[in-house]
């Protein structure tokens, strides 16, 4: 028998920046639409993304647009 090799995965790639499109107020939280620049020169449009209640309490905000930068990847002090 023998020994199975380990999975190797690689990241894709970076966003470069987004445009909020649309903000919903959910039952749960937040339906954001958005349109996503990726750094490999492709573009995500019109994408959902779900933030619930409990997804900003764990980034410490109440503000939504703060809980998307967290979401997406942009820590610290880096603007949108």
């Amino acid at each position: 028998m023998s020994e199975l090799e380990p999975l190797e995965y690689q990241t894709g790639a970076p966003i470069l920046d987004y445009d909020i499109i649309e903000i919903k107020n959910t039952a749960n939280g937040f339906e954001v639409l958005l349109d996503i620049n990726l750094d490999s020169g492709y573009s995500l449009s019109g994408t959902t993304l779900e933030i619930t209640h409990e997804d900003l309490q764990g980034y410490d905000t109440n503000e939504i647009e703060e809980g998307i930068k967290y979401a997406l990847g942009f820590f610290g002090n880096q603007t949108q």
